[in-house]
């Protein structure tokens, strides 16, 4: 009979403490900030950040999925003075949005250097002068955001969509750059130029190239495979 109630008891106990965990457990707030293209385009059938959606939302924790703060031919500086001036798309605010994430996707800056190397004829060392510049205004970003976010920040590189492999050397370049920073910085770095560029069934052949539902499907077994090892600590 003592046993029997001791069994009972632990039992009790054990379901105790697991409800206990579930409850508190940090709930999981999902968003993407930056580049509109990459995380939504008229090609693939469902975008790697909404997939990445679709599986998270499956936790008990989950919170919510914000993609209200990406937009058309966003620059850099874009971003920054939306996040100075809390910019507000139906009543929720960018500095709310970040303050309550703790799972943020950032791609930003693609635009403007496919500009730069598509439409200006310029000699190498101006290019990487302007990249540099480029590079000055990711990090005021990737400050900005770390006064408003303290959680895990994922940075996405730049892939080559100029359809020229003549200007690999530029992204590889700005990527090294963004790589460093990210390791020095406890932030995940994703590389999209490694993972796009070198099979060429993820990308389009015309110019601006884009991703294709291959492609797309690769960004996202790549990122929530890291989501899931580092953030939700499975085992893949």
């Amino acid at each position: 009979m003592k046993m029997k109630i001791i069994i009972i008891l632990v039992i009790f106990i054990v379901i105790l403490i697991f409800s206990y965990s579930i409850m508190n457990k940090e709930e999981i707030n999902y968003s993407i900030l930056g580049d509109k293209e990459l995380f939504s385009n008229n090609i693939i059938s469902k975008n790697f950040s909404d997939l990445i959606y679709d599986e998270l939302d499956k936790e008990n924790n989950f919170g919510f999925y914000s993609k209200d703060f990406i937009f058309d031919n966003a620059r850099i500086i874009d971003i920054i003075n939306d996040i100075k001036d809390n910019k507000s798309i139906d009543g929720f605010h960018i500095q709310n949005m970040l303050k309550r994430t703790n799972i943020l996707i950032l791609n930003v800056g693609e635009n403007e250097i496919y500009y730069k190397l598509s439409t200006v004829n310029d000699d190498e060392n101006r290019i990487f002068k302007y990249l540099d510049e480029v590079f000055d205004d990711y990090l005021l970003l990737l400050d900005i955001i770390k006064r408003y976010n303290d959680g895990k920040i994922i940075v996405l590189g730049y892939y080559n969509n100029t359809n020229d492999k003549h200007n690999d050397k530029y992204y590889k370049y700005m990527n090294n750059m963004i790589y460093r920073y990210c390791k020095n910085h406890d932030l995940l770095y994703i590389d999209s130029f490694e993972i796009l560029n070198n099979n060429s069934d993820y990308l389009t052949n015309n110019t601006p190239t884009y991703v294709t539902n291959e492609g797309n499907l690769a960004l996202f077994n790549k990122i929530y495979n890291k989501i899931n090892k580092l953030y939700l600590h499975k085992n893949y």
